[in-house]
């Protein structure tokens, strides 16, 4: 009776406080529906913000410890299955949705690739485990709320699935008592953020200034997908131009006699943005066929209706559309917050979240009409068949601009899709201000619930002296894939003639109409302000420019700003002079109320000299003319890079950012049009609803329809598998079998194109990949900080350190190498035979690169780990760079890129 009685006493109040608990979590469930009401009901001023991290695993991360409350981690593959380099935690089957098994099927071909592997399941939120275990967090988290005496009506948000903390506005004495509570283990300042800068609108305005402010009256569109490798002609193809329908049919036909069905059925692809213009016909059941089915089993996601966002604007194709405010209005004030133009619900106001979601996962053959007598074809997105859940987090402010979201919005978004079940998450956020990958630990966790996220990587551009506030990838944590964007190889041709017959070839596709031989004039002979008119600012131009032809130096003012300018002073045309640059070879200047041209290098200069020369100079801009032969990829100026140059944004100090390879790869990003919201379409397209975009969410949306696509077609794969999948089979050389060049026509590096460009031909049959159990995480964050990786590992987890150059991934990267160093790797067989794969090394610049074993033979689902040595045999300040080759002679080619910096000898 001693020891029982006790043990009672300790299941009762147990039973007591998980009862609570419940009670807690519907209460808070409740306040989260009704949460949009109280929009508006905040302080009118700005108030700092504050994420609290309490001690205890989130329900992703939750492998038991608690007495009486079972695992709620999603298992782990076994870890002779998987190669994940540590032993991966089974969960309470409780907690788990039913596995299944995978259907080997691949959108390449219509074959099977890999082994037999069963379906691992998914958090299962709607059990009795994870809801006991919500009820527990919740109850943790009203207890340190009341020792630090701050009112739960205060609170913002409340996360029990990627974290196990809230946001709250906090007063001084809150914020020191929070940082000393036993129970918590961080506390971070918010920040507001600007969501991506990709422009759908009818200018390519980002190309001469990289603005971080306003993107209303824009909409995401994507359009021809020639750098799209291994979709041209596939049913997943988000452009079709009519030249191409015939033959795109022919091979539908062929690829459904061969049973290649993957378009996306089953799969739920999140976006964190602005939200989603649902009347699109991008977005609607009713012109897939066949129908598309309910959504999955494992889907609790839902519709918040508002009286601007019915429930019947979600059908079966969009199947969710929630909001987050509650840290903007609170950072900013309800008095700097704009809602002029927008909407408190789902709606979209910018474009941005509209045309992310349509490339990504919108309907198939979506008809448009004619962009200025140019046909674009009919829409589609890369997962058509997929189902689409918008995550709305984006809002205007008054003095920060449009498309500003709070980080804790976005957590809280993260937070939400990963409770509803997404399988493919796009955060679109063009700037990620953790510093450390602890405050990254809700895609973590997100990650470990079987979420792949896709992060843009920022379009920012290259480093910068003059611009250091423009100089790093977007997000360095490996918890998600990273997408730089690449121009593709259309090109649209618009010709100037001149008065004299000569014929300048520029890049064109503008609105309105123009009379021939119409008089032209530089802008700086027309000055209302000597400075600025070159470039044509606004109040820059006098009044001479009327019912001329203006010309216009590029680099310091967007293009929208330069039409406007010289509309309020009716000229009759713009002709945009830039550097001859390869990243501009490909770009369409774009605005639909002027005619609008690009002149570059020598037709820049002819152009120059004979106005300079001519009393009387006069032009005639022709028709747009297409063409599909450009060579391409090539890097797009604006798509940032690293490596991280600033120490400040080192996440820590003893294992630098640069250890870990970043962006993750390249997708097409450059003029493509995809589908936009009403206003947007009539107001300026003047069509059907369709706009262009450029910039890394194009990459990246197009890549988080091809990973919806990856994991229909292997159910059985874990986020870090299609990941690794996605960048070794990724393609280093251009359509013409050269580089990949950069934005100056140099060789783009890895730490511009990471991997290289995206290829959704071989992306199904990587043959080997490289996994990462969630110890494989732990272990990492344990190598930054052993301190914090304690804190928040699961309990029964003994942390074995690592260097981050030695985290389990596809690219290597060391560092500030002083003497050798051993980088460690692990890979996994997908392939349905037995296989044995060489090694074939392609050392960087002065590294010695030796490999063992350099040979090796592997089982269907079998691992095998090995080691590559680097020694630096000369020293350099610069990155060199190099690639290690997996090769088994019959057609896998499982290729990294390796990076070091060798800063001294070994001794």
């Amino acid at each position: 009776m001693t020891m029982a009685g006790p043990l009672l006493l300790r299941r009762a109040a147990l039973a007591v406080l998980v009862l609570f608990s419940l009670l807690s979590v519907l209460l808070a469930e409740a306040g989260d529906s009704s949460a949009s009401s109280n929009a508006g009901t905040g302080s009118a001023s700005a108030h700092p913000v504050y994420l609290v991290h309490l001690r205890a695993a989130a329900v992703a991360s939750y492998r038991g410890g608690v007495e009486g409350l079972p695992a709620t981690a999603a298992a782990q593959a076994d870890p002779d299955t998987t190669g994940a380099g540590g032993a991966g935690s089974g969960s309470g089957a409780s907690s788990l949705s039913q596995p299944g098994h995978s259907r080997q099927s691949s959108f390449g071909s219509g074959g099977s690739h890999g082994p037999s592997r069963v379906r691992l399941p998914r958090v299962d939120m709607q059990s009795a485990a994870v809801k006991s275990y919500m009820g527990y967090l919740a109850f943790l988290q009203a207890r340190v709320m009341e020792d630090a005496a701050v009112d739960p009506s205060s609170v913002l948000h409340s996360y029990k699935v990627v974290s196990s903390g809230f946001a709250a506005a906090l007063s001084p004495s809150q914020l020191q008592q929070l940082q000393q509570h036993p129970a918590v283990v961080a506390v971070h300042r918010s920040s507001t953020i600007h969501m991506l800068s990709t422009r759908p609108s009818t200018s390519f305005d980002w190309l001469d200034s990289v603005d971080s402010g306003n993107l209303a009256g824009s909409a995401n569109q994507t359009r021809h997908r020639r750098g799209l490798k291994g979709l041209q002609g596939r049913r997943g193809l988000l452009h079709v131009q009519r030249q191409q329908q015939a033959q795109q049919q022919a091979l539908q036909q062929q690829q459904q006699q061969e049973g290649a069905q993957v378009q996306g059925d089953g799969m739920v692809v999140g976006v964190v943005d602005s939200g989603i213009w649902p009347e699109h016909p991008s977005f609607s059941d009713k012109l897939i066929s066949p129908p598309l089915s309910a959504p999955p089993s494992s889907w609790k996601g839902r519709c918040e209706p508002t009286k601007d966002f019915p429930a019947s604007a979600c059908n079966r194709k969009l199947i969710g559309a929630r909001v987050f405010y509650q840290g903007f209005q609170e950072e900013v004030g309800t008095k700097d917050w704009d809602l002029k133009g927008d909407w408190l619900s789902p709606r979209d106001s910018t474009g941005t979240g509209t045309w992310l979601a349509g490339a990504a996962a919108g309907s198939a053959n979506v008809p448009t009409a004619p962009v200025f007598g140019s046909s674009i074809g009919r829409l589609s997105g890369v997962a058509p068949r997929a189902h689409l859940a918008v995550y709305k987090v984006s809002w205007k402010s008054k003095t920060l601009g449009g498309n500003v979201a709070s980080t804790v919005d976005v957590a809280a978004a993260v937070e939400a899709a990963t409770a509803d079940g997404v399988h493919v998450l796009l955060v679109a956020v063009k700037w990620d201000p953790a510093t450390t990958y602890f405050e990254s630990l809700h895609y973590f966790n997100a990650h470990l619930a079987r979420v792949t996220v896709v992060f843009t990587a920022g379009d920012y551009g290259p480093p910068s002296t003059d611009a250091p506030e423009y100089r790093n990838v977007a997000h360095y944590n490996p918890f998600g894939l990273t997408v730089g964007a690449s121009t593709t190889s259309q090109r649209y041709f618009t010709t100037v003639t001149l008065g004299n017959g000569t014929v300048l070839q520029g890049r064109g596709m503008g609105g309105g109409t123009i009379k021939p031989k119409l008089p032209v004039v530089a802008g700086a002979a027309a000055p209302g302000n000597v400075a600025a008119a070159p470039y044509c600012k606004p109040g820059s131009l006098n009044k001479g420019v009327k019912g001329k032809v203006v010309v216009c130096i590029g680099g310091r003012v967007l293009l929208v700003d330069m039409v406007q300018e010289v509309l309020a002073k009716k000229g009759a045309g713009v002709i945009l002079l830039r550097d001859n640059l390869v990243a501009y070879d490909t770009l369409i200047p774009y605005d639909a109320r002027l005619p609008v041209v690009l002149l570059l290098g020598s037709e820049r200069s002819t152009l120059q000299e004979y106005i300079g020369g001519t009393a009387s100079p006069k032009v005639t801009i022709a028709q747009r003319a297409t063409s599909g032969a450009g060579e391409a990829p090539a890097m797009l100026l604006i798509s940032s890079t690293g490596p991280v140059t600033d120490p400040s944004l080192t996440p820590e100090p003893a294992a630098p950012t640069n250890d870990i390879l970043k962006p993750d790869l390249i997708a097409p990003g450059v003029c493509l049009f995809g589908a936009a919201p009403g206003t947007v379409a009539k107001a300026k397209m003047k069509s059907a609803a369709v706009a262009m975009a450029s910039g890394t969410g194009v990459a990246a949306s197009l890549t988080a329809g091809i990973a919806a696509l990856v994991m229909q077609s292997n159910p059985a794969w874990t986020p870090a598998e299609v990941m690794s999948a996605m960048q070794t089979t990724a393609d280093a050389v251009s359509n013409k079998g050269g580089p990949i060049k950069d934005a100056y026509g140099a060789d783009a590096t890895p730490w511009a194109m990471g991997q290289g460009h995206v290829s959704a031909a071989k992306v199904v049959d990587p043959g080997l990949v490289y996994p990462a159990s969630s110890d494989d995480f732990y272990n990492f964050l344990a190598g930054q900080d052993a301190t914090k990786a304690a804190e928040v590992k699961p309990a029964h987890l003994t942390l074995a350190p690592i260097h981050a150059f030695n985290l389990n991934r596809a690219s290597i990267s060391v560092s500030r190498l002083q003497g050798s160093v051993i980088v460690k790797r692990r890979v996994t067989n997908m392939g349905g035979v037995k296989a044995t794969y060489t090694a074939a090394v392609v050392a960087p610049s002065g590294v010695d690169v030796t490999v063992q074993p350099s040979t090796f033979d592997i089982e269907p689902a079998g691992a095998v780990s090995f080691t590559v040595t680097l020694t630096p045999m000369a020293v350099s300040e610069e990155f060199v760079f190099g690639s290690l080759t997996w090769e088994d002679g019959k057609g896998h080619s499982v290729r990294s890129v390796i990076a070091v910096q060798p800063l001294a000898l070994p001794a």
